[in-house]
């Protein structure tokens, strides 16, 4: 069975490189290519590809944005590339991870590649790349918060801005995130997107609800000192946190 094969760099160059350092390589199949974060988060959902090659250094979302935002859905073995050392070589040796400094020779392709496909052999690309997982729980390289998620809508893919998140409601082991457009589901914990979103834009009101303070609209008191936030969309959400708090951060709301 041949190893399906996504590349994604900014670069031209770089991209067309690593086609034809692959093309030698008989279980080797190329399925796409991405020029840019956003197509790379939305091509990763849709081809679901076994191997990837992942430039990190790239105009926002950067390489380590898009594994954030496709870790609930694939996490594809990856080999990174990257012109710079520094803090980012250092993290992916801690996690055993592949990566290649630019520019490289063919002999570190070949060596990247091979480990690559033993790790593959090894675990198979179904069940992804622990590895990555740890890199991304560890937060080794990057603590910005998640901008973007992929979600899959019946037989597509969309990729939702955080900032166009109005609410996020817990679903069991599942999420809701509402936007203006529609709602999304999404296979996370509420605490979980709590920890990915920033908390200096999101607020959490109660154990069921999440909200984008930007979307408060009005608060209202109800009987025995209850509250509950209005949202511009009309949604009324019960707040069982302090009000005082809510009121601090949405004054400190920039």
């Amino acid at each position: 069975m041949k190893i399906s094969t996504l590349i994604v760099d900014d670069e031209a160059p770089a991209r067309v490189r690593l086609r034809r350092l692959l093309a030698p390589e008989s279980d080797i199949e190329i399925v796409g290519e991405a020029a840019s974060g956003e197509d790379a988060i939305l091509a990763i959902g849709r081809l679901h590809p076994a191997l990837l090659f992942l430039d990190v250094q790239m105009p926002a979302p950067n390489g380590l944005a898009v594994l954030r935002a496709v870790r609930d859905e694939w996490l594809p073995c990856t080999i990174f590339t990257t012109a710079y050392a520094e803090h980012a070589v250092a993290a992916f040796e801690l996690h055993a991870l592949d990566y290649l400094l630019k520019p490289y020779s063919r002999e570190r392709f070949a060596a990247a590649l091979a480990r690559a496909r033993q790790h593959l052999l090894a675990t198979g690309p179904a069940a992804g790349d622990a590895r990555v997982a740890a890199l991304l729980a560890g937060q080794t390289i990057e603590n910005a918060p998640v901008e973007r998620f992929l979600v899959k809508n019946r037989e597509r893919y969309l990729v939702v801005r955080a900032a166009d998140i109005e609410w996020v409601e817990a679903a069991a082991n599942y999420v809701v995130l509402h936007t203006a457009a529609g709602n999304h589901v999404l296979r996370r914990t509420l605490a979980a997107v709590e920890a990915d979103v920033d908390p200096r834009r999101f607020f959490r009101l109660s154990r069921s609800s999440l909200v984008n303070l930007a979307t408060i609209r009005e608060v209202q008191a109800l009987a025995a000192g209850e509250h509950v936030v209005i949202l511009r969309s009309g949604a009324r959400l019960t707040l069982t946190r302090g009000l005082r708090e809510l009121q601090e951060r949405l004054k400190s709301l920039s």
